[in-house]
């Protein structure tokens, strides 16, 4: 039997490390005057220089029920990132350069060995399905600007990463920034983003798929504001594959934004599937993802202080 990961693993992991150059970005938001202050309006305020450090985990566990054959795929990413604010124009409009610090990853297929990887240790330790994650790791490959309302408004590629900036623009579900309303907003409010996502039919037909972002402002607790996000797909989708494509864009969680310090404090999100006949006739694939992310002090500034 071929022991080499099967295409959906591949594919995943081409999109993850795509993922984990994106980082989560808060910067200061502005409160409203005392006599409003159970409304809040939450617009970024981006600074020239100004950086954020971030500790990223995913846990996956996916079943495959094919004929003759179960398989139980589960994996691990942990990650240490940051992004720079590089500048900002005279309308609030950031120039940001995410990079990945360090990544480290365990994945394992039934009763197989585990594999691993670590960064840290270099190519020489590297296993040949990690290398691309590898070639991520400690430069930028990418540059955003983003609008002061968190709207991702163009990317450039740098260091070879032209084709990353393309996806990104062409896919809106890699914005990490949450989008504001203009408008102030009290607990109770809701507010969407509505997009088009791009799945392949095949290896040369494409297909826009309209999907959600629907926010909610849960409540304020001191200077935070927690924040529940749902992502409903509104095309209905009648082929598996396609589903396939989707469903791991379709995360739910919640968003703690602290807007005096200005920052994302946390971000927790799950997705829960289970399509039949989406990697073939009589198939069936369960997954189950986590992804967890939070600020942290800069590990130099930390480490220099101890």
């Amino acid at each position: 039997m071929d022991d080499s990961p099967p295409p959906l693993m591949s594919r995943f992991r081409q999109r993850l490390g795509l993922s984990l150059c994106l980082v989560s970005l808060g910067f200061a938001a502005q409160k409203l005057e005392a006599a409003e202050v159970d409304a809040v309006r939450l617009a970024y305020k981006f600074q020239p220089n100004m950086s954020l450090h971030l500790e990223y985990k995913q846990d996956m566990k996916m079943s495959l029920r094919v004929p003759g054959l179960d398989r139980v795929m589960t994996s691990q990413t942990i990650a240490d990132k940051h992004l720079r604010v590089i500048s900002v124009d005279a309308e609030g409009n950031a120039l940001v350069e995410p990079v990945i610090d360090r990544t480290r990853m365990t994945s394992r297929q039934d009763d197989d060995p585990e594999s691993k990887f670590d960064s840290d240790e270099g190519p020489d330790n590297c296993p040949a399905e990690y290398r691309p994650l590898l070639a991520m790791v400690g430069k930028p490959l990418i540059q955003i600007k983003f609008a002061a309302n968190g709207k991702l408004l163009l990317a450039n590629g740098v260091n070879g990463g032209a084709a990353a900036a393309k996806d990104i623009e062409q896919d809106p579900t890699l914005n990490f920034l949450v989008v504001f309303p203009d408008e102030p907003i009290q607990v109770g409010h809701t507010w969407k983003d509505e997009y088009e996502a791009i799945v392949q039919l095949d290896r040369t037909l494409k297909q826009g798929v309209k999907l959600r972002r629907e926010y909610h402002l849960l409540k304020l607790d001191g200077t935070r504001a927690e924040i529940e996000l749902k992502t409903v797909c509104l095309t209905p989708l009648r082929d598996p594959k396609l589903e396939m494509q989707i469903t791991g864009r379709l995360l739910n969680g919640t968003i703690v934004f602290d807007y005096e310090l200005g920052q994302i404090v946390s971000r927790e999100m799950r997705v829960e599937s289970q399509i039949i006949n989406g990697i073939g006739p009589n198939t069936l694939v369960n997954t189950v993802m986590t992804q967890s992310e939070r600020a942290v002090p800069n590990p130099k500034l930390a480490k220099r202080d101890r």
